[in-house]
C-alpha cells in the first residue's frame, strides 16, 4: 500500500505544469510595507480589458519600473 501511495504522490508532483504569465506594468504603488503592480489584462475570447493588481515583495518592486514586463511562473495542477 505504501508503494502505491508513493507512486501516486510522485506522479502528481511530476505531472504539474508550469505556466509563465507576463504583464506590462501600468502603475506601481506601495506603502506600509505593501507593494503592488497594476496592469491591464485581456480575457481570452473577450475584447474587454480588466485592471489587474498584484502584490509583490519590496525587492521585486524596486527592480521594475512602469512599462517594464514582469513575468512569474505559476504551478498548474
Amino acid at each position: 500500500m505504501r508503494i502505491i501511495l508513493s507512486i501516486v504522490v510522485i506522479l502528481s508532483v511530476f505531472s504539474c505544469e508550469k505556466e509563465i504569465e507576463c504583464i506590462i506594468i501600468q502603475d506601481k504603488y506601495g506603502g506600509n510595507n505593501t507593494y503592488y503592480f497594476q496592469w491591464e489584462r485581456t480575457i481570452k475570447g473577450n475584447t474587454n480589458m480588466l485592471i489587474g493588481t498584484g502584490s509583490v515583495s519590496e525587492e521585486i518592486y524596486n527592480q521594475y519600473e512602469v512599462g517594464d514586463v514582469y513575468c512569474i511562473e505559476e504551478l498548474m495542477l
